[in-house]
């Protein structure tokens, strides 16, 4: 049975994952889960390339994979929805075991923060999603270099298809939602996980766009430190929450310092401006002369 895992990352975020169902032995992989895998195992082997195009390659591959959104990559480890899926779960009756630690966030949040999720990027994923699609063809004539592949019509390509699964996960975390087929759960070894890597943190609080807009929310804090990634993979059970928590907070903290940074250049332009003190006012200089 799947498992959706929520981690609260700071007081105001938390990373969203679904488990991924152990598949049946018999069961034949989709035609773009076949296509994934080629294209990880592919990327595995470009790893290992000493020098040349492949490596500059993953370097950079890498660094842009580690800035697509954390929301992003949690939406899209919902399988996609489609109309026998959603029966089958209806039928079935079926829920999703919500995993959160209780210790730190409230019950009643869990839903919103699903919610939040899933709904308010659909019009962001969609309009990427048709970018994405604008772009390829565009990106076709640097196929014509023959040294090596066409990286700008394959990144579109995959931003493509990313947008897209992110799309397809955000319809069946809203069906799931809509058809209350989730069950909130808070196991002891979760909790202890909290307890363990932050005994201090405050709690996490559901913030509306308007409390944070105002200020009346208070200051955001990190409550999962980056340094417990594979700590939290190891009590879940699940290895990709290593690098979804890595990933994840190292966004979260470049967030923060852009903000701060963003602060302390408006609280410059608005101190009044400094004057030279060997310098004379004009005014002064003429009355007295």
């Amino acid at each position: 049975m799947r498992k959706i895992i929520l981690l609260p990352l700071t007081t105001r975020q938390a990373l969203v994952f679904c488990q991924k169902a152990i598949e049946k032995p018999t069961s034949k992989p989709s035609i773009a889960d076949r296509i994934t895998k080629k294209a990880a195992e592919t990327w595995a082997q470009w790893e290992t390339a000493k020098k040349g195009w492949r490596k500059t390659l993953v370097y950079y591959g890498n660094r842009g994979l580690q800035r697509i959104p954390y929301q992003e990559w949690g939406l899209k480890s919902f399988p996609p929805s489609n109309p026998k899926l959603q029966a089958e779960q209806i039928t079935e009756g079926k829920k999703f075991d919500v995993i959160f630690p209780s210790n730190v966030m409230h019950k009643e949040d869990v839903p919103k923060v699903l919610a939040r999720l899933a709904r308010e990027r659909k019009q962001l994923h969609w309009n990427r999603f048709i970018g994405s699609m604008v772009a390829m063809p565009i990106c076709i004539p640097f196929a014509l270099v023959p040294i090596i592949p066409n990286i700008p019509f394959f990144y579109a390509a995959y931003r493509c298809w990313s947008h897209w699964r992110a799309l397809k996960g955000s319809d069946h975390l809203d069906f799931i939602l809509d058809n209350r087929l989730y069950r909130p759960v808070s196991p002891p070894e979760i909790e202890d996980l909290y307890e363990q890597v932050a005994p201090d943190a405050p709690d996490f609080t559901f913030v509306t766009p308007s409390q944070a807009s105002d200020g009346t929310a208070p200051p955001e804090q990190i409550i999962l430190p980056a340094e417990c990634h594979n700590l939290v993979a190891k009590v879940t059970g699940v290895p990709e929450l290593s690098g979804e928590v890595e990933r994840a907070v190292w966004q979260i903290q470049r967030q923060f310092k852009r903000e701060q940074s963003q602060q302390e250049k408006q609280k410059q332009l608005q101190q009044p401006p400094k004057h030279d003190a060997g310098q004379r006012d004009p005014e002064k200089k003429g009355s007295g002369s």
